[in-house]
């Protein structure tokens, strides 16, 4: 699918802020409300974009953030599909993504501790356990989201938004509420959120600034199906020899106009970054040029590219 200059703007501000009115949209990329909301609603009906979403830190909250990742065996694809269905359905589980590579399937879950985990993991291995050939499991420390840069037609490195600290924040069950209302639907009006919440709508705005300030919600980000855009979405993870260089890495991660998430886990790994790319060609330039850099502190990499997203929501 073809972008013109005018979608690719309209794309870039809602990926900086996805709760931004027609109106501010518009006189940032020049065009009136009425163009840009009829836009909008075209990407949407083409389903280039898939919704909005308000990322939350969950580590606020109060919950740790878990992953699993599985390889198959003697599984079929209606086997496999029962179990994406699953974990979709699964209150817990925020992140569900079809893999190609060296392994089928990513599961991402918020847990309160530990021992909650270990249940968790228990279930998966009792309910599923036969279908799968390796288990891998990681914490995650800390998570980096940038904006997509290659969107842009400013020269402009916005901030980047960090998830995951020891700290929580106070939040009372109203804060859920609108939370709950939010998380898949970033562009719900304050007077929608209102009618399912009986919050009053200038209560519910006070209280989405409030939980800004606090970071809870770090901000809201345009969903993009990427495969009608013609871009490839790939993943690498990388051991370090030389855990020095994390400051570096993580500051070119954000200066690169492809690299969109960026990760620190307990598990195999010492950094993990994904990218969108339109060619298999770009994505090695960019590899190469890692390596380059930093190749003598890298002690291994591999890397996979994501098949497809079944769920991606950042909210228990």
């Amino acid at each position: 699918m073809n972008l013109d200059l005018k979608d690719r703007k309209i794309l870039y501000e809602l990926d900086l802020d996805s709760r931004q009115s027609f109106n501010q949209i518009g006189r940032r990329v020049l065009l009136s409300k009425e163009v840009t909301q009829y836009r909008v609603k075209q990407l949407e009906k083409q389903g280039l974009i898939k919704g909005y979403q308000t990322l939350i830190d969950v580590s606020k909250l109060g919950y740790l953030t878990c992953r699993f990742f599985l390889k198959f065996q003697t599984n079929t694809p209606e086997e496999e599909i029962k179990i994406i269905e699953y974990y979709k359905q699964h209150p817990r589980f925020w992140w569900v993504d079809s893999i190609g590579g060296f392994v089928d399937l990513g599961l991402a879950c918020w847990v309160k501790d530990i021992y909650e985990f270990f249940e968790i993991k228990e279930d998966l291995t009792k309910r599923f356990g036969k279908y799968i050939y390796e288990l891998k499991i990681s914490i995650y420390y800390r998570f980096y989201i940038y904006n997509r840069k290659y969107l842009s037609y400013r020269k402009e490195i916005t901030d980047v938004k960090t998830m995951l600290f020891p700290e929580k924040a106070e939040f009372d069950e109203k804060d859920l509420a609108i939370l709950q209302q939010i998380a898949g639907n970033a562009r719900m009006s304050s007077v929608a959120i209102s009618e399912k919440t009986g919050i009053s709508p200038s209560n519910v705005n006070f209280r989405i600034n409030r939980m800004i300030a606090k970071k809870i919600i770090l901000g809201f980000k345009v969903l993009i199906d990427l495969e009608k855009m013609g871009y490839y979405w790939y993943k690498i993870e990388m051991q370090l020899a030389d855990m020095g260089v994390k400051k570096q890495m993580l500051e070119y991660f954000h200066q690169h106009p492809n690299i969109v998430y960026a990760y620190e886990t307990i598990s195999d790994n010492d950094i993990e970054f994904e990218l969108e790319v339109q060619t298999h060609d770009e994505f090695r330039k960019i590899l190469d040029d890692i390596r380059k850099r930093f190749g003598k502190a890298i002690r291994k990499d591999h890397y996979f590219i994501w098949y497809k997203e079944h769920k991606f929501l950042f909210m228990p």
